[in-house]
């Protein structure tokens, strides 16, 4: 794959004729010009809204495509993944450097910004913040750029443009262009909900935008999609994609204020070395997608259109050809520098699979199902489902000895061993020893054994032994040995021992607990996330790429990492210890030596704390550390010191700060000796038999690494 410079497409549209046809003549291109982008997909809406699937990899798509053949570098593509407030503002401080270092540099720049999630009319919501527009178009504008382009895929993003005087309007005319300006392009008016697809896996916007990036809008075949042609391919396939979906027809609009003629050249193929060529003989629905399944691109092209060329990474890709009349699959390989030419001859028949409206029952086609309201069993074939030879078998209720076997459950089964239902279940399934599901599970399973679902749990999943789902889980899952979850939980997971899940919006309870990105908490005796985590890790040992707060003996964050203090302070002359951070937070280890006089002795404890950032170099720190005091260097004494600090740091370095500030001490002696401790003048001191008790205000100033 070659990286093209981005490139402003002039053409002299007006010394040409004004019946000049975009199909035949092409603009001329001027110099090159470099683009740098900030690429944002947000998931998280915050409370109160469904969590996105898609926005992260929509914004992912993106910056593929633009860095295959939008000619950006990846160096100036800026991607953010759940980003918050503030990091964004730190994603836009980052592109407005790197626009001025290429201004400088005598360049000409263009600013892209993206962004796929959820919003409303008033602004972008990253979790639970939001960005209103005003601010949101203030940010654009402030990157000293030639040329602002904004593409926001998200519900009411129309009303963005509204505020300039944009509004709701057929696929872009081609015409006058830019060479110096703005152009923002939303995926819906102010009033609609922008609307993702399982089938598509992204949001229908998003897809046929890049889609056309790659090639499909590129209406008179010069290799190169312009901004007017891939705004209109968006709109066009977007506005077909949602006419009959629940959100109803989601209509994309622009606001485009530009200075000078042509048009903006977004992707350029000549430039690439993997083309794939559909040849003029097809005609349908075309689908393409990558050896992991992700939809590629997708596009209609009528017979005798001439031959359409999509930009692809190398590598294998199976086409889907749907063309009025039948369906039909080829598998190919796409080389770089080679000629990859889909025909029709490539192409081969296949059957079309049964599916299901999301939400809605499936019919009961009888040449495929049928229902046996009650069914008995010992072990297949010894039940009255095996009456049904040719057909799936439906059951509302079913009642089996060793095992029992349906394609559909809609009611509820029982068993003294096992239950296996091929496709879905639902209702309650209850067994001694294991339940197997094929499909979704929408209700209560229970087992004393083990709980397999290949698909996902919409309730609750319980058994005494182990619970597996390869899906999603919206609900609870409940196991004494072991919970296992491929893919996203929404709700808890609760275990004796171990818990296992790819991502959670909610809790994991358990004595291991381990998943990749957290949304709320995990609470055991180990906690383990492979990303971040938006909340809590409570337990002796956390781990997490990073966290928001950790509480326990040990928290280790890759992120923040673990910070060794030495200080001075009223209690003891020299101090040691290690800081185990968090966003917010941190707990710490820590021993002190103080070698002479009165007060002479050592202590070792540790402590709880809180992290309060108050700007780029300052923070306060709160905490409260507890230690066992040995004065005079006397083992055997018990003694204990509790100490308040309110501690204001400076951070020097990345890792090195100094921090310093007032405690407050309090120091119980259990064997009713008069003691002293470090230097610390006693303010209050009172014996209480068995014990005394003394307190005092003191200091501690020291440096961090």
């Amino acid at each position: 794959m070659i990286t093209p410079s981005w490139t402003l497409a002039a053409a002299l549209v007006a010394a040409a004729p004004s019946d000049m046809s975009p199909e035949t003549d092409a603009p001329q291109v001027a110099a090159p010009t470099r683009r740098v982008a900030l690429i944002v997909g947000a998931n998280d809406g915050g409370p109160g809204r469904v969590r996105l699937r898609y926005a992260g990899s929509d914004a992912k798509a993106v910056a593929r495509v633009l860095a295959e053949v939008g000619g950006i570098d990846r160096r100036d593509a800026i991607v953010l993944i759940d980003p918050d407030s503030a990091q964004l503002l730190d994603g836009f401080a980052r592109a407005q450097r790197r626009v001025e270092q290429a201004r400088a540099a005598g360049e000409r720049v263009q600013f892209l910004f993206y962004y796929s999630g959820h919003a409303d009319d008033r602004g972008l919501q990253l979790g639970s913040e939001q960005v209103d527009y005003p601010r949101l178009r203030g940010l654009i504008r402030g990157v000293p750029a030639q040329v602002h382009l904004g593409l926001l895929d998200s519900c009411s993003s129309g009303a963005f443009v509204r505020l300039k005087g944009g509004r709701m309007r057929p696929p872009l005319s081609t015409g006058d262009a830019t060479i110096e300006g703005h152009a923002f392009l939303t995926s819906s008016s102010a009033e609609e909900a922008a609307q993702e697809s399982d089938r598509i896996g992204g949001s229908f916007f998003t897809h046929y935008l890049v889609s056309g990036l790659r090639g499909a809008a590129d209406v008179n075949r010069d290799r190169r999609v312009t901004l007017h042609e891939a705004y209109r391919f968006a709109f066009d396939e977007t506005l077909a994609g949602t006419e009959t979906t629940l959100g109803r027809a989601q209509h994309p609009v622009y606001d485009i204020q530009l200075v000078g003629t042509g048009d903006l050249v977004m992707t350029d193929l000549r430039e690439t070395s993997a083309l794939l060529e559909i040849h003029a003989n097809l005609g349908g629905r075309v689908y393409i997608r990558d050896a992991q399944g992700r939809l590629a691109a997708e596009l209609y092209k009528g017979v005798g259109a001439g031959g359409v060329s999509l930009a692809l990474e190398p590598g294998p890709y199976t086409v889907v050809v749907d063309d009025g009349t039948g369906l039909y699959r080829a598998s190919l390989e796409v080389r770089a520098g080679a000629k990859n030419e889909l025909t029709r001859a490539a192409l081969s028949p296949v059957a079309a699979e049964a599916t299901t409206a999301r939400g809605n029952e499936p019919p009961l086609d009888p040449s495929q199902y049928r229902v046996i309201p009650v069914a008995f069993g010992f072990v297949p074939p010894l039940t009255t489902n095996w009456i049904e030879k040719k057909r799936k078998v439906i059951n509302r209720f079913g009642i089996n000895l060793l095992l029992g076997r349906a394609a559909q459950i809609d009611g509820g089964e029982v068993s003294a061993g096992g239950n296996w239902t091929d496709e879905r279940m639902r209702g309650v399934q209850l067994s001694a020893a294991a339940n197997y599901v094929g499909g979704d599970v929408r209700g209560f399973q229970s087992t004393a054994g083990v709980n397999v679902v290949r698909g996902s749990v919409f309730g609750v999943q319980g058994a005494a032994g182990v619970n597996v789902v390869l899906g999603e889980l919206r609900g609870l899952q409940a196991a004494a040995v072991v919970n296992v979850l491929g893919g996203h939980a929404r709700g808890l997971q609760a275990v004796a021992a171990v818990n296992w899940a790819r991502s959670v919006a909610g809790a994991q309870l358990g004595t291991i607990n381990t998943a990749k990105e957290i949304r709320g908490a995990q609470l055991g005796i180990i906690n383990v996330a492979g990303g971040k985590v938006r909340g809590a890790q409570v337990g002796l040992i956390n781990y997490a790429d990073e966290v928001d707060a950790s509480v326990g003996l040990i928290g280790i964050s890759r992120k923040h990492g673990v910070l060794v203090d030495v200080w001075t302070s009223d209690a003891a002359a020299l101090n040691l210890g290690l800081k185990f951070r968090a966003k917010y937070t941190y707990t710490f280890l820590a021993a002190g030596l103080h070698p002479a006089g009165s007060g002479r002795g050592f202590m070792a404890g540790g402590g709880f704390g809180g992290h309060i950032p108050l700007g780029k170099r300052l923070y306060l720190d709160l905490d409260l550390g507890s230690y066992a005091v040995f004065p005079q260097f006397k083992v055997g004494t018990t003694s204990l010191l509790s100490s308040l600090r309110l501690l204001l740091g400076v951070q020097i370095g990345r890792r090195f700060a100094v921090w310093g500030g007032p405690t407050g001490n309090v120091h119980i002696n259990f064997a009713g000796e008069s003691t002293r401790i470090g230097y610390g003048y006693t303010v209050y001191r009172t014996p209480i038999a068995p014990f005394e008790l003394r307190a005092w205000p003191g200091f501690a100033i020291g440096l961090q690494f």
